[in-house]
């Protein structure tokens, strides 16, 4: 694997292409939150993988700042496949029935204030810069700690979120846990609900080996007497021991027991739900586990069958299987379960070229077995300050192993202008930085902070 190295002015203006060019004073303020956690955290403390002191220093961070987050009850989804389109879908619906509603997902695509929805829309750049305020010192202070064992750069942009939340007056919020779930950075909450959804191997390196492993680590969210729901699945039988351990009334939750058409599911509380259109793959999944937690939460707030449907008709997450232009989809998938879904929920008639480029200590072959025997691999590699990446000619090497045309292309630039010269259905997947790098094509950076969505018009 490489490293990204800053490399003077020109070298770090590259390594951050999502930075906008920002005067409007909105804007800068945005620029000046992102830099100071992004950028000027990261430098002062680098990340450490301490998992017995995490919790620990999470909670210690959390209370210095009095505990934003547990202003409100909130909803946690962990799992490996699926759980930020959880969060979106609990959190569409919350909102549907009238209520006020946060929701945290991360890492972030284009902008920082991605991390931070409330009532369906992101956190200005002057509403961000105010929830910093009081965060700032104790950064900086627990950043000083060389023996600290926590990403203060994580503690840093969930306090962000925390503050805005509690300072939004909010009912709920959704949570959405960042890798794993017992040792995540994400603590501390005044949970209403426990979500998982699918499991697959991922993050082996963080989390541990094999599957079992993965579902005790994602199984850590689970709290006494608070209501969880998890998909039923590869791990599943770890984490009802886990919930039965801990005493979490766990609900498994099966799409083919719910879905009693392609286009309607039947919830114990809530009853019947006509949904918009079919829903299949990956996406039926996910809709059958938030509609489950809803279905639970239900008990405690004034949720009702349509407000489900008004969900699933609502925007998915922006560079999940995302039509950016005919035939271009955007999907950051970046193992090879969840490109494996991908691939089965695209109907593309012709050759695919698939644009990749992986973040993080991924294996190149694993992912490349799974593309089609026809498709055409056009690989690029990311810089990405103190981030493993993998190099194009690794992607390549491991697409000549299985007979496959590749190419390599840099910059990514460079390789979607390549890509869309092709013509034909083109895929760019993979690391969730390259998603976010280019769909800044179809939908400025720099309109999405303005106006607060990811589907700015221009």
């Amino acid at each position: 694997m490489a490293r990204g190295r800053p490399r003077g002015r020109r070298g770090a203006r590259r390594l951050d292409p999502r930075r906008p060019r920002l005067k409007d004073p909105q804007l800068a303020a945005h620029e000046r939150v992102r830099r100071f956690v992004d950028v000027e955290i990261v430098r002062l403390r680098p990340r450490r993988k301490d998992p017995a002191g995490k919790v620990a220093t999470a909670l210690a961070f959390n209370a210095a700042l009095g505990d934003p987050q547990r202003s409100q009850p909130s909803v946690q989804v962990a799992g490996t496949a699926g759980k930020g389109s959880t969060c979106q879908l609990v959190a569409h619906a919350l909102r549907a029935a009238g209520l006020r509603v946060g929701l945290h997902t991360s890492p972030y695509l284009q902008a920082f204030c991605e991390k931070t929805w409330i009532d369906g829309r992101y956190a200005s750049g002057p509403e961000l810069e105010a929830a910093l305020e009081p965060v700032r010192p104790v950064a900086l202070r627990f950043a000083a700690d060389e023996a600290g064992p926590a990403s203060v750069h994580g503690l840093t942009s969930l306090a962000v979120s925390y503050n805005s939340f509690a300072a939004a007056g909010l009912d709920l919020a959704v949570h959405e846990t960042g890798c794993g779930g017992r040792f995540d950075l994400v603590q501390g909450l005044e949970r209403a609900l426990c979500l998982v959804s699918d499991l697959a191997l991922d993050h082996e390196q963080a989390l541990g080996p094999g599957l079992e492993r993965i579902a005790w680590h994602k199984a850590g969210i689970f709290e006494p007497d608070v209501p969880a729901a998890a998909l039923v699945g590869e791990g599943f039988e770890v984490l009802a021991r886990e919930a039965e351990r801990v005493g979490a009334p766990l609900t498994p939750v099966d799409p083919a027991a719910l879905f009693v058409a392609p286009d309607r599911l039947r919830l114990p509380r809530l009853g019947e739900v006509a949904l918009p259109g079919p829903q299949r793959g990956f996406r039926a999944r996910n809709l059958a586990l938030a509609a489950s937690g809803l279905d639970l939460l239900s008990e405690r707030w004034p949720l009702r069958a349509e407000h489900v449907a008004a969900a699933c008709a609502a925007p998915p997450l922006p560079g999940r299987l995302e039509e950016v232009a005919p035939g271009v989809i955007l999907d950051a998938a970046h193992n090879p379960h969840e490109l494996r879904a991908c691939l089965d929920s695209l109907a593309a008639p012709g050759e695919l070229t698939v644009l990749l480029a992986l973040s993080g200590a991924r294996e190149p072959a694993s992912l490349v077995a799974e593309l089609p025997s026809d498709a055409h691999l056009i690989a690029t590699t990311l810089e990405l300050y103190g981030k493993e990446v993998v190099p194009a000619a690794a992607l390549v090497a491991a697409a000549a192993a299985r007979g496959l045309s590749a190419e390599a292309v840099d910059p990514p630039e460079a390789a979607l202008e390549a890509a869309l010269a092709r013509g034909g259905p083109l895929l760019v997947t993979g690391s969730l930085f390259l998603i976010g790098r280019l769909r800044d094509r179809w939908f400025p950076t720099r309109d999405v902070i303005a106006q607060g969505t990811s589907w700015p018009t221009r």
